[in-house]
């Protein structure tokens, strides 16, 4: 997807997550979403980027909220991706989950991490996927930290002039999931929002990047 979007012109930034990818290293208890959300606030400001166009997928959802909320002018076109929209209060997991997923960090993870094979992330990420690509993302995998489930972001609705895109993957989508469905209904809601169908499942980057690339471009 990055390739295809590099080729049509633009410059792109991937920014790994503390704790997450080639930053597990740092990973430890004390990190939540607040950190994440300052990850992307600080490559925005110290790289002086403006309108850029933040995309965020899946968890990633809540991320960008909350770095548009704190940076509002820098961001050209906020993007949701089959992901979070949360507002202010809301955690990633409902509270309804909490424990649930508490229990699995206790089980799996000395409290506060969870491996990626103790959720259903492993088939989200790599059904429908060739062998070769399944490895090569399963080699990269590393623990969900449990707090940037729990913590709750905090907006101010200072994002909310922004141009929005809903990309949502219709491949696995349960409209009778009660929090899915309250999320989209909000979203359709929304008169400045535009609301995308992509007919791929979850993992849209990997099984169809030049599909998600060219919705990219579309907004761009």
């Amino acid at each position: 997807m990055t390739s295809e979007l590099r080729t049509a012109g633009h410059e792109v930034s991937t920014p790994t997550l503390t704790g997450l990818g080639e930053r597990v290293h740092l990973a430890s208890s004390e990190i939540g979403l607040g950190t994440h959300i300052t990850d992307v606030v600080n490559v925005l400001r110290y790289q002086d980027v403006s309108n850029v166009v933040l995309v965020g997928w899946s968890y990633g959802g809540m991320v960008v909220a909350g770095a548009a909320d704190r940076v509002p002018e820098r961001i050209g076109h906020l993007v949701y991706l089959d992901s979070d929209v949360p507002r202010d209060g809301d955690t990633s997991v409902p509270p309804g989950g909490h424990a649930a997923r508490v229990a699995l960090a206790q089980e799996h993870g000395d409290g506060w991490r969870v491996p990626i094979e103790a959720t259903r992330g492993v088939s989200l990420l790599l059904d429908g996927l060739p062998e070769e690509q399944r490895q090569w993302i399963a080699a990269r995998f590393t623990p969900h930290l449990l707090r940037t489930w729990m913590e709750p972001i905090h907006l101010t609705g200072a994002a909310a002039a922004i141009p929005t895109t809903y990309i949502r993957c219709t491949v696995g989508y349960d409209p009778a999931d009660e929090d899915t469905r309250r999320q989209d209904e909000r979203i359709r809601s929304e008169p400045a929002w535009r609301y995308v169908d992509l007919a791929e499942g979850h993992n849209a980057p990997f099984s169809a990047p030049r599909a998600v690339a060219d919705l990219l471009l579309d907004v761009a």
